[in-house]
């Protein structure tokens, strides 16, 4: 309760209680009745109590009123916001629904074009394993590893494709190359020895076992590649492979025997 509104109360109070008297006096009363004055004191303090609890209570309503108000405009735009974000996200939502289902289209589309290649794949994977004994030993290592990635029946139509692709590109290179290994050959008195090869793409061979001064022509046939012993052409095979591994600077012709069938 505000100061100036306890002042008019106590005011108000002795403005009644003097009224009260002035009242007692002009009806005769010689003397007042204690107990009925102080009954109309007690009666009054009670209504200055009840003026001031009403006043309180009016200050109190308007300072939670103005907080409520201010609650519900944070409420509002609050509310505000997530109507916002709900219609964002409905957006974004038909937009990835229809993005999805345009993909779904596309995977199944190429999914029906993929399932009519498994028995033309399956086809040349027969084909290129009957071929493999035809290839040289390093190249036949190579497409092998290609091959096992797939040997499974159920192995996806893209897998084969890819494997079959690395193969096919591994034995294009092959044959367009000249191509240094080391192939381990049994060795003269047992064993194996390690043995430099120089491939001429898939054409032909040269093989050279330098500690124990043996050469060779190597070339394709049905069962595999051939060896054939030519010890008289040790110099020649040992002067090709070093040309060409040392990429001599100093060209000059080497006559090797060769066979093409």
């Amino acid at each position: 309760m505000s100061h100036g509104f306890g002042l008019t109360l106590r005011t108000a109070r002795t403005r009644v209680l003097y009224i009260v008297a002035i009242l007692f006096v002009w009806e005769g009363f010689g003397q007042t009745d204690a107990s009925r004055i102080s009954a109309i004191e007690s009666d009054t303090d009670r209504w200055i109590e009840l003026q001031s609890q009403i006043a309180k209570s009016k200050n109190d309503w308007q300072s939670e009123r103005k907080l409520l108000e201010g609650s519900i405009q944070i409420l509002e735009a609050e509310q505000l916001t997530l109507t916002r974000g709900i219609e964002s996200n409905e957006e974004a939502s038909k937009i990835y629904t229809a993005n999805r289902d345009r993909m779904q289209g596309l995977v199944d589309e190429n999914r029906e074009g993929l399932e009519g290649l498994v028995e033309p794949l399956r086809t040349l994977e027969t084909k290129l394993k009957l071929l493999l004994p035809r290839l040289p030993e390093p190249l036949r290592k190579e497409v092998r590893t290609h091959l096992a990635k797939v040997d499974a029946a159920n192995a996806p139509v893209t897998s084969r494709t890819q494997s079959l692709v690395a193969s096919f590109t591994a034995i294009d290179r092959f044959s367009n190359s000249l191509t240094s290994r080391r192939v381990a050959r049994p060795g003269p008195e047992g064993g194996e020895v390690s043995v430099r090869v120089l491939y001429w793409g898939l054409a032909i061979a040269y093989g050279l076992d330098e500690a124990n001064g043996r050469a060779w022509i190597i070339q394709p046939s049905a069962s595999g590649w051939e060896w054939q012993q030519r010890d008289g052409i040790f110099a020649e095979v040992l002067d090709l492979i070093e040309s060409y591994e040392t990429e001599s600077e100093d060209p000059h012709l080497i006559e090797v025997p060769a066979s093409l069938g």
